[in-house]
C-alpha cells in the first residue's frame, strides 16, 4: 500500500507550527526581555523650575518670536503669574488664533509646552466705510508676520469720496529684539473739510518703549507734512495753490493694558499725547507754533462667556491752529449718527459705550450684535458749546482666523443737533471694517 501524503497546504501549516513551538521553548528557557517603559507627561503645580520649553503648532512663525515673549528663561522658577502673563503676551501678538499650554514633568525634566494655532497674516487689505455723509474704500496688502518674524508692512490705495490717496508703512514691534515698537510711514491722503479739501503728504516715524509688564508705554513721534488746499470738487487748484508745511514733535505715554482673547477684550488703558507743531506758509517767513494735547481712555469688561462691554472717552485741546490742523469731529471716527466734519473745533470731548454679545463664535466666523450710545461736546468757532448724542445698534461679522478682519454695521440716530432740514428722525448707517474702537496703540493715529 502506498502511504498517503498530506496535502501541501497542511504540510506548510505543520512546519510553521513546529517552528513556533521551538522558538517559544527557546524563549521560555532564556531571559525574558522587559518592555520599554513610556513616561507619560504629568502635569505639575507652579511655582517650579523649568528645564525646557517646547512650542507646538508653528509652521510659519520662527520659534524665537515665541521665546522672546516669555517672561522667564530656562532654569527660572516659574510662578502662576509668570505663566499667565506668558499666555497673555502670546494672545496679544494677534498672530495666533489659539493659545494654550501646560507645564509637565517628562523623563525627569520639567517642560513648559505651548500649543499655538497661527492666524493667516498675509492678507489682502480691503476696508471701506459708508456713513456720516461720506464713503471711502481702501485696498492693498499687509502682513503682520513678515517672514515669520513678527514684522509688519503694508501698502494701500484709498479712495475718499472722489479723491485718491496712497499709504505705505513698515513696523517692527520688537525693534532690536527688545520690547521697542518702531514704525515708519509715508502717505498722501485727501480729506474733504467742507469748503476745502486737505491733500496731505506726510512722513512719520514713531518709536515707543513697552515695559512694566506691558502696562506702560512711552514714545515719541515726528511728523513732517505738506498740505495742499484744493477745491472740494477735486478740480485742479492750479500752480498758485496755497501750500503749508508743518512739523509736529510728539511725546506720548500709555498706562494700562488691553488683553485680547479670541474676539473679546479685557482691561483698560489711558493714552496721553502732547505735541508741539510748527507751521509755515510757502514763503517760510511767518512760522507759527502751537501746542496740542490729546487724551484717550478705553475700558473693556467680559461678563460670562458671551458679553463684552466696551467704553471709550477721548478729548483734545490745542492752541490757535491753521484750519487744516484743527480737530474735525463727526460720525466717521468719533460720534456715530453725525456727518463727517460735523464741527471744526480746538476743544472737544466724546464718549462711546457699547454692549457686545457673542451670538456665534466658531473658527471661521463670529457674529457679535451690539447696542451703542455715543455722545460729546465741542466748542465751535464762536466758542459756543455744541452737544452731540446718539444711540443705536449694530452687528459685527468677524473672521477669527484672520488678523483684524470682519465687517461692522452700525445704525445710529442723532438726538441733538444732528438732523437737518427740519427732520426730527434721521438715522445714519455706518459700515466699516472691524470694531469702531479697539483700544490698540496707534502710532500714526494723531
Amino acid at each position: 500500500m502506498h502511504s498517503r501524503q498530506l496535502p501541501p497546504c497542511f504540510q506548510t501549516l505543520l512546519l510553521c507550527g513546529l517552528l513556533l513551538l521551538v522558538a517559544g521553548t527557546a524563549h521560555a528557557g532564556g531571559h525574558r526581555r522587559a518592555k520599554p517603559r513610556v513616561h507619560q507627561p504629568i502635569a505639575v503645580e507652579l511655582p517650579i523650575r523649568v528645564d525646557a520649553v517646547e512650542v507646538v503648532g508653528l509652521t510659519r512663525t520662527h520659534p524665537d518670536v515665541v521665546f522672546r515673549e516669555l517672561p522667564f528663561k530656562i532654569g527660572d522658577n516659574v510662578t502662576q503669574a509668570d505663566w499667565d502673563f506668558a499666555l497673555t503676551r502670546l494672545w496679544n501678538l494677534d498672530i495666533f488664533s489659539h493659545v494654550a499650554g501646560d507645564v509637565v514633568r517628562r523623563d525627569g525634566k520639567v517642560i513648559a509646552i505651548f500649543r499655538l494655532e497661527e492666524r493667516w497674516t498675509l492678507d489682502p487689505l480691503f476696508a471701506f466705510g459708508v456713513g456720516s455723509g461720506v464713503a471711502w474704500v481702501r485696498g492693498g496688502a499687509t502682513d503682520t508676520n513678515l517672514a515669520g518674524r513678527f514684522l509688519e508692512y503694508g501698502v494701500q490705495y484709498q479712495r475718499f469720496t472722489h479723491f485718491n490717496g496712497f499709504q505705505a508703512w513698515f513696523r517692527d514691534p520688537r525693534f532690536l529684539g527688545k520690547h521697542i515698537d518702531w514704525m515708519v510711514l509715508a502717505d498722501q491722503l485727501v480729506r474733504p473739510r467742507g469748503d476745502f479739501a486737505d491733500r496731505r503728504l506726510r512722513f512719520t516715524t514713531d518709536l515707543s518703549w513697552l515695559g512694566w509688564h506691558d502696562a506702560l508705554r512711552i514714545g515719541g513721534r515726528v511728523d513732517v507734512m505738506r498740505t495742499t488746499f484744493i477745491p472740494p470738487d477735486g478740480s485742479d487748484p492750479g500752480p498758485d495753490a496755497a501750500k503749508a508745511w508743518a512739523v509736529s514733535y510728539s511725546l506720548a505715554s500709555m498706562i494700562g493694558r488691553v488683553d485680547t482673547e479670541g474676539i473679546r477684550q479685557q482691561g483698560g488703558s489711558v493714552e496721553v499725547r502732547a505735541s508741539l507743531v510748527t507751521t509755515a506758509p510757502p514763503s517760510l517767513a511767518l512760522a507759527t507754533d502751537f501746542g496740542r494735547l490729546w487724551v484717550e481712555g478705553v475700558g473693556f469688561l467680559t461678563v460670562g462667556d458671551r458679553w463684552n462691554f466696551a467704553g471709550r472717552v477721548q478729548g483734545g485741546i490745542q492752541g490757535d491752529a491753521p484750519r487744516q490742523l484743527r480737530f474735525y469731529i463727526g460720525g466717521l471716527d468719533e460720534v456715530r449718527g453725525y456727518t463727517d466734519n460735523f464741527i471744526s473745533t480746538s476743544r472737544y470731548a466724546i464718549a462711546n459705550l457699547e454692549a457686545r454679545f457673542i451670538a456665534l463664535d466658531s473658527t471661521w466666523v463670529a457674529l457679535q450684535p451690539a447696542v451703542l450710545v455715543d455722545g460729546g461736546v465741542a466748542a465751535s468757532d464762536t466758542r459756543a458749546v455744541r452737544p452731540m448724542l446718539s444711540a443705536g445698534t449694530g452687528l459685527r461679522i468677524l473672521f477669527p482666523w484672520m488678523v483684524d478682519s470682519g465687517l461692522r454695521i452700525d445704525v445710529a440716530v442723532p438726538m441733538a443737533n444732528g438732523c437737518t432740514g427740519g427732520k426730527s428722525f434721521c438715522p445714519d448707517v455706518s459700515i466699516g471694517v472691524y470694531q469702531y474702537f479697539d483700544g490698540k496703540w496707534q502710532p500714526a493715529s494723531r
